[in-house]
């Protein structure tokens, strides 16, 4: 049961920023040249500046939704670029939930992930795997996505768990 889906993460460096910038940096915060250097790690999961909320459990988010996986990137200063991670996970059985459960250290007995459906906690589906062998980087996404110069009020005071219809 294997899929493509986005991850987000932080990165710290210029990679992807022009042509020469092309090798993965050794700063340990760059959780992009971590995942491209050793792949994706489960001990490392809520460790990204301000992002220390695991719906379910220490493991490792993905998502269908490319918005979702923007939401745990980070603009840089030093560069209008931004970048995703598509990855290839191997979901195995999984586990569907609708409610926060942030006990969770494995997928429940006889199954291999947590697929987290849009509904009562979720805005977006999320696939949460707890081996670090589930998952593996298969291609990254550089891309600008710039902010409008006057938002709406409406819009600037919205939150990411606000209801389009």
């Amino acid at each position: 049961n294997e899929k493509l889906v986005f991850h987000g993460t932080p990165r710290y460096c210029f990679l992807g920023d022009g042509d020469a910038m092309a090798d993965l940096c050794d700063m340990s915060i760059c959780g992009l040249c971590g995942i491209l250097r050793n792949s994706f790690s489960v001990a490392r999961a809520g460790t990204a500046p301000g992002r220390n909320f695991l719906r379910f459990g220490h493991g490792i988010y993905t998502s269908s939704v490319s918005s979702k996986a923007d939401d745990y990137t980070n603009k840089l200063s030093h560069s209008t670029n931004k970048v995703l991670i598509v990855a290839k996970v191997a979901l195995g059985k999984g586990s569907i939930f609708h409610r926060t459960t942030t006990s969770l250290r494995s997928a429940p007995e006889g199954y291999n992930s947590v697929l987290g459906e849009v509904g009562i906690d979720l805005n977006y589906d999320e696939q949460v795997l707890y081996q670090d062998d589930a998952v593996r980087p298969a291609y990254v996404i550089l891309y600008d996505r710039p902010v409008p110069p006057n938002p709406p009020a409406a819009a600037a005071k919205s939150s990411s768990s606000c209801t389009i219809m």
